[in-house]
């Protein structure tokens, strides 16, 4: 029995052994990130690390929000390919566009090391942007003329003053760190030679640090527009318009307002002025007269009609009895337009068959005799009954 366990012994003392020595071994493989714990929105942000890991293996290194849920941004990989024992290695995540608040850069999983001894593999970062303290003067996008703006106010810059920095889009520095003060209302502005169209990015910050970046875009200046060559014209020219002429008379319903519209042969356009509730008549080349009532009183009675170089009579009466008032009647494509009471002789007394009546309000008279002789034929075959 004594030598059986004797035997046991050391073949657990060989097992704890090489236990202890993989345990040892696993230890000793490290990645450790170091990073920025604060840096302005829009700045790159460096990340850099050592690893004792061999040369070959992978490493995927994150940067992603930490508010109340995580969203990876952008994840950077790399191989280790040093040949020293601390492999050093360096990373860089673009920071433009992202809101300020709080991030962290962290190391993933690395596949076949699942126990990296005291690593460090998570760094926080506080992203910083006090851009919204700054009201920027538009424009911010303009065409190319040599020149760049940039103006703009903040509550905070009263009597001093903001730094600014200039870059182009390839990140050549063109001017700065330049002061430009500011007055009692903390507005600045200052301008810029620029050499290209193109994106410029200024950086803003003052006493207490980064204030934020703006963008300003630049673009190429439009080409002026080809000469109009218009073509030949034969013939006789259409005349030019002409702004409408106009005549004004009073008019009620049993006394009309006639006008005569003198006007080259085309189209013409005649309408009434509003405030009362206008009829409007004119007659053809046939001597029809027509008749036009659709607005009421908030719009123009309007009609348009072909004008022959002849002189077109029209007529304009309200469509309410009680109404008496002045009308001005309007030409458009006329030449002229008079108050002329001679029209009179030539529209029909009564309105002819052929006309276009549209919402005409007839005198009451014949429904008042229509209505007491029907009164009367009633009362004559009740005495008949009788």
């Amino acid at each position: 029995m004594l030598q059986g366990l004797l035997i046991i012994l050391p073949k657990y003392a060989t097992v704890m052994l090489f236990l202890a020595l993989m345990v040892a071994g696993a230890s000793a493989y490290e990645i450790v990130i170091d990073a920025p714990t604060s840096i302005q929105a829009g700045a790159p942000l460096v990340v850099n690390g050592t690893t004792n890991l061999a040369d070959g293996v992978s490493i995927s290194i994150a940067l992603s929000n930490a508010d109340y849920t995580t969203l990876e941004i952008e994840k950077k990989d790399l191989v280790v390919r040093h040949s020293d024992e601390n492999k050093s290695f360096s990373v860089v995540f673009d920071t433009t566009g992202l809101k300020k608040g709080q991030y962290k850069v962290e190391v993933l999983p690395v596949q076949d090391f699942s126990f990296l001894g005291s690593s460090v593999t998570i760094r926080p970062v506080t992203l910083v942007d006090r851009s919204d303290e700054l009201v920027i003067t538009p424009p911010l996008s303009k065409e190319y003329d040599g020149s760049l703006t940039i103006a703009g106010n903040s509550a905070r810059l009263i009597n001093s003053g903001v730094k600014v920095v200039v870059t182009s889009s390839n990140g050549t520095l063109l001017f700065g760190p330049e002061f430009i003060g500011t007055d009692y209302m903390g507005y600045f502005s200052k301008t810029f030679t620029i050499p290209e169209p193109g994106n410029y990015l200024v950086n803003f910050s003052d006493a207490r640090g980064f204030i934020g970046n703006i963008t300003y875009t630049i673009t190429k200046p439009r080409e002026p527009l080809p000469a109009l060559v218009l073509p030949e014209v034969t013939g006789t020219p259409a005349p030019s318009q002409s702004p409408p002429v106009s005549a004004r008379a009073l008019a009620s319903r049993d006394v009309p307002a006639y006008f005569a519209v003198i006007a080259n042969p085309g189209p013409v356009r005649v309408y009434t002025s509003t405030g009362t509730d206008w009829i409007l008549e004119y007659l053809d080349r046939a001597g029809t007269a027509h008749r036009v009532h659709e607005a009421g009183s908030q719009y123009p009675e309007s009609v348009t009609f072909q004008g022959d170089g002849n002189t077109t009579w029209v007529k304009v009466y309200p469509f309410k009895y009680e109404d008496n008032s002045t009308v001005t009647l309007y030409a458009e494509g006329a030449l002229d337009v008079q108050v002329a009471e001679r029209g009179v002789d030539f529209f029909p007394a009564t309105n002819p068959a052929t006309s276009a009546l549209v919402g005409i309000q007839t005198s009451p008279l014949p429904w008042l005799l229509f209505i007491g002789a029907t009164g009367i034929g009633v009362l004559v075959m009740l005495r008949k009954r009788e």
